[in-house]
């Protein structure tokens, strides 16, 4: 080899190693839940200054459906902290794995499908939310608490099953997060039962310090019939009016169906349940 070729080759070498580097934007974790009595997979993506601001402390974004929004939501989070004006917070994202989310993030057992109706040899299933919640609360959060440097604020995000979850955690053990960021929430299950519940529920409760966030894909649909919209409309329109001192936010996308709701959803719901 020639000399001018030996002096390319060793210019060119610290870009070819650069070019080998990672990128990381999370850790793969595990834990065995006693309450689910089974291991429970979960990702973190710790803010990018973690390691060398050692006294700074993070807000938790507790994600559902970890497995299919994480790297969105983390995405989403550093485009809204990138630019001149920052429009949240740096946060540690958790995203909890499912292992099976029907069980886990319906709050009642039901065999009656979208449309309200029960059919014949329909089998009941689901049911364990209260279940998963204390996993959630107490089990998971006792883990990032021990491992990360969290400042006790958490936020709640879950669509569809895990929309339902998330309302069905800020109706019944509202204490639990200080924001609730629920996209296009299953509230059609076993024939719209939370909604039908809300009402009792909301009385006399004091949402104070308490951010709620509901998106809802209005795109209309004429392959099924179901109760959907109607059921999510009377938690919107009649119910959550009535919560004192609630920090509330809805927003419709008539452009989305269920499926592809959940990136402008989170997107819209971070900047607006962080005020910026």
């Amino acid at each position: 080899m020639t000399k001018p070729n030996i002096f390319l080759l060793f210019l060119l070498l610290p870009l070819t190693m650069r070019g080998q580097e990672d990128i990381s934007i999370g850790k793969k974790e595990y834990l065995y839940s006693t309450v689910l009595q089974e291991q429970r997979n979960y990702w973190v993506h710790a803010p990018e200054n973690y390691q060398q601001d050692t006294m700074q402390t993070y807000p938790v974004i507790y994600l559902l459906d970890g497995e299919n929004y994480f790297h969105a939501l983390v995405g989403i989070n550093k485009t809204l902290r990138s630019g001149r004006e920052k429009r949240i917070s740096s946060c540690i994202i958790v995203g909890i794995v499912n292992t099976d989310r029907t069980r886990d993030l319906t709050p009642t057992a039901s065999a009656a499908g979208r449309d309200g109706k029960i059919p014949p040899g329909a089998t009941i299933q689901g049911g364990g939310a209260e279940t998963f919640h204390l996993f959630l609360t107490q089990e998971l959060r006792n883990t990032i608490n021990s491992n990360y440097r969290t400042n006790g604020q958490h936020i709640l995000v879950g669509h569809s099953y895990g929309g339902l979850f998330t309302l069905h955690t800020f109706l019944k053990h509202t204490d639990s997060f200080d924001m609730y960021l629920a996209l296009d929430p299953s509230l059609w299950w076993d024939q719209g039962r939370l909604s039908q519940e809300a009402e009792e529920v909301i009385k006399g409760k004091d949402f104070t310090g308490k951010s709620l966030y509901v998106g809802v894909a209005t795109q209309k649909r004429s392959d099924r019939t179901d109760i959907h919209h109607a059921t999510v409309n009377y938690l919107l329109d009649a119910i959550l009016p009535q919560a004192e001192n609630l920090h509330y936010f809805t927003k419709a996308f008539p452009e989305e169906n269920h499926g592809t709701v959940v990136i402008p959803g989170m997107y819209d719901g971070i900047k607006q349940l962080f005020g910026k």
